[in-house]
């Protein structure tokens, strides 16, 4: 929680009445899921002088809650609370801020406070968690287009990033590597495939086919000796 050079107000009716004007404003942008709490600690046992958004069930004339006692008879007000845990009687989990209004001395006499129901939000959090949720390890992945061309151009840029190779800078060796794993991965089962791919690397589609024969037969060897 940051600490901020505190505003000393010395006119307590003028801060009060701004800070409720201010209040409505915040509710109604936030609402229906916030609610904008005014106290002030001249009695703390009815501290509650202002209400917008009401979502906690309180009224004008209620109590401070455990943080403002515990603050103001610590005499620790000399900072605010932004973005912390609430909670509601009823277990429902909020998000709030406290910002105290402090005299001229900068002894804290009230607070303004903004709390936020995330419910909801964290509801939709988990759904959305649950919908977009992978099979673990799964190593499937798939380009979802109509187009041929993109697909085909789409399986080459995903074999040049597996080895980690840059074009127009490629070796012999690291051409064939390719070669290979665009025909694991069927490129080569498209007939549009060759002259796309001989496009990309900058090769005539003769040295295509030679490298893919060449592929095949490493491949072949390599499945042989157990590679």
């Amino acid at each position: 929680m940051r600490t901020y050079e505190s505003i000393r107000t010395v006119d307590r009716a003028t801060a009060f009445a701004l800070l409720k004007q201010l209040s409505v404003g915040i509710a109604k942008l936030f609402a229906p899921h916030c609610e904008v709490v005014i106290h002030d600690f001249s009695d703390l046992e009815r501290s509650i002088i202002h209400i917008d958004g009401n979502i906690s069930g309180r009224k004008v004339g209620g109590g401070a809650t455990d943080l403002l006692l515990a603050q103001a008879r610590n005499g620790d007000t000399v900072r605010d609370f932004h973005n912390y845990q609430t909670f509601l009687p009823n277990g429902k989990n909020m998000k709030s801020c406290t910002m105290f209004l402090r005299d001229e001395n900068g002894v804290a006499y009230g607070a303004f406070c903004i709390n936020l129901d995330v419910g909801v939000f964290a509801g939709i959090h988990r759904i959305l968690g649950d919908f977009l949720a992978l099979d673990v390890g799964s190593e499937v992945s798939e380009t979802l287009s109509d187009d041929i061309q993109r697909t085909i151009h789409s399986i080459f840029r995903e074999a040049v990033n597996e080895i980690g190779a840059e074009l127009p800078i490629m070796s012999k060796d690291d051409k064939i590597d390719l070669i290979a794993r665009l025909d694991v991965k069927g490129a080569f089962q498209v007939k549009r495939a060759v002259p796309l791919i001989a496009e990309e690397l900058g090769l005539s589609r003769s040295t295509i086919y030679n490298y893919l024969a060449e592929a095949r037969v490493k491949t072949d060897a390599d499945a042989q000796n157990g590679a």
